[in-house]
């Protein structure tokens, strides 16, 4: 019995890996690496397109909509970025929900909720992505966004994510100090989207450390100012936008 339950985990464990079936380099405004990546995960196909950068060279930056003026694409080229996703979560009201910081400025005060457990913050000398409690307000912030679940941690996929519920997926994650990226993916459940971040080489460059999930499903998008332009298109008008750009 003990080596029937002992076979039946590893059938289990080997269905939740990533099986990467293809990784092609797309085109990339300069400094930047754009990379579209193809496999299956829990048997199911998934395709992730993400951008990595050198934070000595780039920063994440925060764009912020609070009259629906602008799409990912025309509030990226107003603020000079290379590139931009959907950002964090907000209310129907459009009210965003956590900590918003843009250019120093605070547009929104730090929330303590489940689903508000992790932060990017930008200074002059780091960036960062943080579990609230290893946060510490400071006048040095120049861009800050609140968002969540972690979907990876210290190299491994967090436990406990929900593995019911598919949908399209926005990230941020960090490969150690000064490497740092986002993406998009198509429908899969958090889990299998911490268990896809955490597989090895899933992103070349080494494992990536630390995952955090943005809002995703409808708002997810994703624009890349190549030569021409990519544009997954969001869903829906959302409150702000993560872009890079350069230092």
């Amino acid at each position: 019995m003990k080596v029937f339950l002992f076979l039946l985990l590893l059938i289990v464990r080997a269905a939740a890996d990533w099986v990467p079936a293809g990784r092609e380099a797309l085109p990339a405004p300069a400094g930047l690496e754009f990379l579209w990546i193809r496999g299956k995960v829990d048997g199911s196909a998934a395709e992730l397109h993400v951008l990595r950068f050198s934070a000595r060279t780039h920063a994440f930056a925060v764009m912020d909509d609070p009259a629906k003026a602008f799409d990912i694409a025309t509030a990226a080229q107003k603020r000079g970025a290379l590139a931009a996703v959907n950002g964090g979560y907000f209310h129907p009201d459009r009210t965003p929900l956590g900590l918003v910081v843009r250019q120093g400025a605070t547009l929104h005060a730090l929330e303590h909720a489940s689903l508000l457990g992790g932060l990017l913050v930008v200074t002059r000398e780091r960036t960062a992505l943080l579990r609230v409690g290893e946060f510490k307000a400071s006048p040095g912030v120049r861009e800050a966004l609140q968002a969540g679940p972690f979907l990876v941690d210290g190299g491994k996929a967090v436990a406990g994510l929900n593995a019911e519920r598919r949908a399209e997926r926005t990230f941020i994650f960090t490969q150690g100090p000064d490497r740092f990226g986002l993406g998009i993916c198509d429908s899969v459940t958090l889990a299998e989207m911490g268990q896809i971040l955490a597989s090895p080489d899933v992103v070349p460059g080494g494992k990536i450390i630390r995952a955090l999930n943005l809002d995703g499903g409808s708002s997810t998008g994703l624009w890349v100012g190549s030569e021409p332009p990519f544009y997954r298109r969001e869903g829906k008008d959302v409150r702000n936008f993560l872009g890079i750009v350069a230092r």
